[in-house]
């Protein structure tokens, strides 16, 4: 395994590119560093600057007094084999190669690529990319990615491979928003050196790491990554989103990263025998990252509705028996416990067979309401689904996050009005309750869960 620490956790940064002009990324990538949350030492490397952000600016990375961790590349292709050449000799780490131009283009981009990597692998430096948007690291304070916070106080156990800058910049800000939060992400481009079977090997024996998404159009080492997939899943959630499944999708992927895409149907099942959940598109990976970061999976198929809406029990309900969910019936004993709590707080309801409809509840001590009609239920099902209208709290979340601990039982839920709701919905994620905008992904992403449960049973 490649030890990826000083990666994600650099004590020090050079930035070959770094710049005084506002237009060109070099200054966008000092000064997100500069004035970010990154504490360690920080070295531009400019030889047309001589201070850059009150920072002294060196000629090459060769100049740089310190030692180097991480060298962050920003400058012309036809430059880049010359400063990985400087930083084989300075004995730089990493290096993650922003610049596009590569293999990407063809034959003489394919070259270039070439030159790079045998500089590179001259002196020991690792490289990421090129073309790649490079990482967002919480432990470190560094984020070259997307315009989201890279503090401590963020600081997550999701983990995110992608081959897409683009595809990483929406799974971060999306994925933020939704309640997901990242320890670290990588967009990895072209797959020169350090590719995704590294990362995902590296993930996998990471104990800050608990689930690990994945956008990919070709993969270099296709066994190897069905092998470590094989191991990993069996104890972390493996989320991959497979691009490139069409012919334009393959013609796409050739001219975007320089990969070449595979037979997709057979690509899918060995990924699933390999205990991989397969994503459909960027809105499904999201969804299934966050059922995800919930710790308990189910443990069967057997479902209980908890709503307060009737439109969404019938919907919950038609979804539920299309994905072979069972709606099992509630005991007699467990109804009438039911019905001790409903009546006299809510209007006239029908019986709380499964389907639990309340139809519409109280207006005040909700909270309790609902937890207290959750843990009945909760006691003959596998997961519970609650859709409900409450606004979503402290108080409401850790009760749901507590339950679900006690019985060891999947949660999940949906807000009757998801578009009021979108901070009530990230609360509930980021303790481990995953929220969804609808029932119907709600449930789908549960179906994925239970598929993961059952393969790791199986082991």
């Amino acid at each position: 395994m490649v030890d990826l620490d000083r990666l994600f956790n650099p004590l020090s940064v050079a930035v070959v590119g770094a710049s005084n002009d506002v237009r060109k990324t070099g200054h966008r990538y000092i000064t997100n560093l500069a004035k970010g949350s990154y504490s360690g030492e920080l070295y531009p490397v400019n030889p047309g600057e001589s201070e850059i952000l009150g920072l002294t600016s060196y000629q090459r990375v060769t100049d740089i007094p310190g030692d180097v961790d991480l060298a962050i590349v920003t400058v012309p292709a036809r430059i880049v084999p010359k400063v990985i050449s400087d930083c084989s000799r300075k004995g730089v780490r990493f290096a993650v190669v922003h610049t596009a131009g590569f293999a990407e283009l063809g034959v003489e981009g394919a070259g270039l690529q070439e030159q790079m990597i045998e500089q590179a692998q001259s002196g020991g430096t690792r490289i990421i990319g090129p073309n790649c948007m490079g990482i967002y690291s919480t432990q470190a304070g560094i984020n070259t990615v997307a315009p989201v916070p890279a503090t401590q106080e963020d600081a997550g156990t999701v983990a995110f491979v992608g081959q897409s800058g683009w595809a990483t910049e929406n799974v971060l800000g999306i994925g933020y928003e939704r309640g997901l939060r990242f320890g670290k992400v990588v967009s990895i481009g072209n797959q020169s050196d350090l590719t995704v079977e590294d990362l995902l090997e590296y993930f996998g024996n990471d104990d800050n790491t608990s689930v690990i998404g994945i956008y990919i159009e070709g993969m270099k080492r296709g066994r190897e990554f069905l092998r470590i997939a094989r191991e990993v899943s069996r104890k972390k959630a493996v989320v991959v989103w497979k691009a490139g499944r069409s012919e334009y999708g393959v013609r796409a992927a050739m001219s975007h990263t320089g990969s070449i895409a595979g037979d997709s149907i057979a690509a899918d099942a060995a990924l699933m025998q390999s205990g991989v959940v397969l994503a459909r598109d960027l809105e499904h990976l999201i969804d299934l990252m966050v059922g995800f970061t919930s710790p308990v999976l189910p443990a069967g198929n057997r479902l209980g509705l908890l709503v307060e809406a009737g439109g969404g029990s019938v919907a919950g309900s038609d979804s539920a028996a299309a994905l072979g969910f069972d709606l099992c019936t509630l005991s007699t004993e467990t109804q009438q416990e039911l019905i001790g709590i409903l009546s006299g707080v809510i209007p006239p309801f029908a019986p709380p067979r499964n389907p639990v409809d309340i139809v519409w509840g109280p207006s005040v001590n909700r909270s309790s309401f609902f937890l207290r009609c959750s843990r009945v239920i909760v006691k003959e099902v596998d997961a519970l689904l609650v859709v409900n209208y409450r606004e979503y709290d402290d108080e409401f979340a850790v009760g749901l996050a507590k339950l679900r601990d006690e019985v060891n039982k999947t949660i999940l839920i949906v807000p009757g009005h998801s578009f009021e709701n979108r901070k009530g919905m990230e609360l509930m994620t980021r303790h481990g309750v995953p929220s969804f905008t609808i029932p119907e992904r709600a449930l789908g992403t549960l179906q994925s869960m239970l598929r993961l449960s059952r393969y790791r049973s199986d082991y």
